[in-house]
């Protein structure tokens, strides 16, 4: 195994701190529509839509179809509205951490499931964030998703870095698992302390300020 020279970080629940449930669920349970039949529906749907094969309208328009109701157009606009508000939640601390990783020295990536149309949004309100990255991937700009493996050799092959040289940080189990597919480390993000702490016993390296 390759020494760690890369740390790879996704976007929604790791770069930011995502409020989705809570800005959603209460207009979903208001039409009559469980939480449940919503998350049922992202696992459907939402891949597809960050790899930009279905937009955010379909996806919703795909998601109330299956549960049988049709909202009216403004209560419509105001969920798309909210479920994208809820990923611009900055967490300093994830930026914090690139920071103290990016000054000792390893290249920095940034490889999110996100759709292009989302990803001005992402550059005008995360523009430090995404100063630090040696690389980075949008699914929606490359027609791909996690955890699919092609996407996961684009960065490699973007950042310059053996796969067995990357370290990657998500908050899903399953980008996780595509991840040391591909022949990465990964680690399940849960908060920046944690992952800075398992990324030391990881890699053998402290991070400083963490």
């Amino acid at each position: 195994m390759a020494k760690i020279s890369g740390c790879v970080f996704d976007f929604g629940g790791v770069m930011t701190s995502t409020s989705m449930p809570e800005r959603v669920r209460p207009l979903a349970e208001g039409l009559g529509v469980p939480w449940s039949a919503l998350e049922e529906g992202f696992a459907r749907y939402r891949r597809l839509m960050d790899g930009g094969f279905i937009t955010l309208d379909e996806m919703y328009d795909n998601i109330w179809a299956d549960a049988g109701v049709s909202p009216e157009k403004s209560v419509r606009a105001r969920i798309l509205e909210e479920d994208q508000a809820s990923y611009l939640y900055r967490n300093e601390d994830t930026l914090r951490l690139m920071r103290a990783l990016k000054a000792a020295g390893f290249k920095i990536g940034i490889l999110t499931n996100m759709p292009s149309p989302f990803a001005a949004k992402f550059r005008r309100g995360f523009p430090d964030f995404i100063a630090l990255a040696d690389a980075m991937v949008v699914s929606g700009e490359e027609k791909m998703f996690k955890p699919q493996r092609r996407i996961y050799d684009l960065l490699r092959d973007r950042i310059s870095l053996p796969a067995d040289g990357l370290c990657f940080f998500d908050d899903s189990p399953a980008n996780c698992d595509g991840a040391r597919a591909a022949g990465w480390s990964a680690i399940l993000f849960r908060g920046a302390a944690q992952a800075a702490r398992e990324f030391s016993e990881l890699s053998g390296t402290a991070v400083p300020g963490f």
